[in-house]
């Protein structure tokens, strides 16, 4: 299928009712048989379809598809200026690879979403499972002219636009589990990956990739090893192209802060909804092969979580009253 196919095909069945395959073969130059096979390639992706004899193609109730124009439409005007480019994708391995990929642009965002990855991976390269075009898959890209002091804090910086986000969608009482998942309701909602590159005496380079569970499919939740939960099934009906928007505009709001003032301004919206906060908790380093086992060299720590501090640093405070604090992002949370 070729990318203009697929597209045209796609944009009508982002109009509601029915397209029949001889007009839509009629208008792409191609046999009803044609646009059958290439409805079927679309299928194999995970495209929502059906199809009805004698009335054509349309997509299950409910679906939206990710749209550049729409997306666009959503963002601030005042702020497509710091816009560079967006590209939609049908299916990628990883949006975050495919973006760090391309061109970098100084202090403006460049976005890559895809409705499909199979091959979506989080943090200690982990997969990520998610049901295509049906959640969000979203990274954006941005070049810092020099590196900033306070880059190892950026990925909660990530979390706290994503989670403010969401709530300018409406969602209630979304929390950040240290350092970057999100949560609703003691679940799972969606995660980050922040990545950067470049020479510490000149440009840095950002990919920061955002998964959130907007509808997961049944084939897809049994494959995820911790409780979660999706937008839908906590009762928020969210259209994915002005979350995007959303997450855009934080992003292009807050890096250019991020990079004079440090994460100093942006702690306390942190701690505000900080999982986990004042609770007891242990923290421990996993082993990549084997996540149930512990680093010989990494012994548990265990103590109340205080939060982050004005640097981006985790307070914990243990039985003696001592404060820990823990830089390494590679630790894991649980509650006690």
């Amino acid at each position: 299928m070729t990318p203009n196919t697929e597209t045209f095909l796609l944009n009508q069945l982002s109009k509601p009712g029915f397209h029949g395959g001889d007009q839509l073969g009629k208008t792409l130059g191609i046999s009803r048989v044609a646009v059958s096979k290439h409805m079927s390639s679309l299928r194999k992706k995970g495209l929502p379809l059906i199809s009805v004899a004698g009335k054509g193609y349309a997509l299950e109730e409910g679906i939206s598809l990710i749209d550049k124009e729409r997306i666009t439409h959503f963002i601030d005007k005042n702020l497509h200026g710091k816009l560079a480019n967006i590209y939609i994708h049908q299916q990628l391995d990883s949006t975050n690879s495919w973006l760090a990929e391309q061109d970098f642009s100084e202090n403006r965002a460049t976005l890559c979403l895809t409705e499909s990855q199979p091959a979506g991976r989080g943090r200690r390269d982990r997969q990520w499972h998610s049901s295509a075009y049906r959640n969000l898959m979203f990274s954006l890209s941005w070049r810092y002219p020099n590196w900033p002091a306070a880059l190892s804090s950026l990925s909660l910086l990530a979390g706290l636009i994503t989670a403010e986000a969401l709530e300018l969608c409406g969602v209630k009482q979304v929390k950040i589990k240290w350092p970057n998942d999100i949560y609703l309701d003691g679940k799972k909602l969606g995660g980050l990956l922040v990545s950067a590159r470049g020479e510490a005496s000149g440009a840095c380079d950002l990919v920061a990739g955002i998964g959130i569970n907007h509808h997961i499919l049944k084939e897809q939740g049994c494959l995820i090893d911790q409780d979660w939960i999706d937008l839908q099934s906590a009762g928020y009906s969210i259209d994915r192209n002005q979350l995007a928007a959303l997450l855009t505009e934080g992003f292009i709001d807050l890096l250019p802060k991020f990079e004079t003032q440090g994460f100093s301004p942006f702690a306390q919206s942190w701690n505000n909804r900080c999982l986990y906060k004042g609770d007891k908790v242990r923290l421990f380093k996993q082993s990549a092969s084997k996540q149930s086992e512990l680093k010989q060299d990494q012994p548990e720590i265990i103590g109340i979580c205080m939060g982050v501090d004005k640097e981006g640093v985790l307070k914990i405070q243990d039985d003696k009253g001592l404060i820990i604090d823990i830089r390494d992002a590679d630790m894991s949370m649980r509650p006690i």
